[in-house]
């Protein structure tokens, strides 16, 4: 299992819209995230970072699928007026992992 970490931007004035669309996420792309091996999700917000963390089978792979899948697409359509671009013109930064604590 792969534990991965990512960051993205959105102007923090358009915190309570990008919450609004997050309690409309279809469950077509929900399940699609299962389907391709995605265990947990969780985004969080501060100051304008979104800060995504993610327990996936293969994190690749996952990608890879999504990104062609109709779901997934309309979603990225969807979010795209909210989402900043880094530097780079990327959307996504991931984050390296450098240490982790799982209790036994």
């Amino acid at each position: 299992m792969e534990h991965v970490s990512f960051v993205l931007q959105i102007d923090p004035a358009n915190e309570a819209e990008y919450r609004t669309r997050h309690k409309q996420v279809d469950p077509e792309l929900e399940a699609q995230f299962a389907a391709v091996g995605i265990k947990r999700y969780h985004i969080f917000f501060h100051e304008g970072t979104l800060f995504a963390y993610m327990e996936v089978e293969d994190f690749a792979k996952a990608m890879a699928a999504l990104s062609q899948h109709p779901a997934n697409l309309k979603w990225q359509d969807f979010m795209s007026d909210l989402l900043k671009s880094w530097g780079s013109g990327d959307k996504v930064k991931e984050i390296p992992e450098v240490y982790r604590f799982e209790s036994k």
